[in-house]
């Protein structure tokens, strides 16, 4: 009987670890802490406007913020191949450098307000003229929307777009 004991104990911990069974133990809300391995990468699509306007914003957590907009699929996708797309040099790249500590409050109100939370589908999702996308790697923690974030949370879409319009300033386009 002893040597059963210790040896189901080990089987149990490796097929907890192996079946990927870390969600009954992963906290989606915890302390952000400053490291220059985080990011966050917020993408929007205006729906209402043709071609699709795009914008990227891609926060670093050593402080880079990188904003990239226009209509081209470079916007969101730097190694896009549709080349013969009229669209593909409508692309507008702007940095912004904030210090660290600037950007773990960011990263906190975006974990609170359920980044790292469960997509649960929405019965009374938000209709609106634009979606909003989300990938994220804070404190080895990552998530990475395949939905549209309006259809399964709202509230954190809201945040997300508040977080893209602090470095994100719509400017009139230029008609040539």
């Amino acid at each position: 009987m002893r040597i059963f004991f210790p040896s189901a104990v080990i089987v149990f911990v490796v097929a907890v670890v192996l079946c990927g069974c870390e969600h009954f133990l992963f906290n989606p809300h915890f302390a952000v802490q400053e490291s220059g391995l985080n990011w966050v990468d917020i993408r929007r699509y205006d729906l209402k406007s043709t071609p699709i306007n795009r914008v990227n914003v891609r926060i670093d957590g050593n402080g880079f913020v990188i904003v990239r907009e226009g209509t081209s699929m470079l916007v969101n996708n730097p190694f896009a191949h549709t080349m013969n797309s009229s669209s593909w040099n409508d692309v507008r790249e702007t940095r912004i450098t904030l210090s660290r500590e600037e950007i773990v409050p960011l990263f906190q109100l975006l974990v609170d307000n359920g980044l790292f939370e469960e997509h649960r589908s929405n019965r009374q999702a938000v209709s609106t003229n634009e979606s909003i996308f989300v990938s994220a790697n804070i404190d080895g923690k990552t998530c990475g929307s395949e939905d549209d974030v309006y259809l399964y949370n709202p509230d954190l879409a809201e945040h997300l777009k508040t977080v893209l319009l602090m470095f994100y300033h719509p400017q009139p386009r230029q008609h040539r």
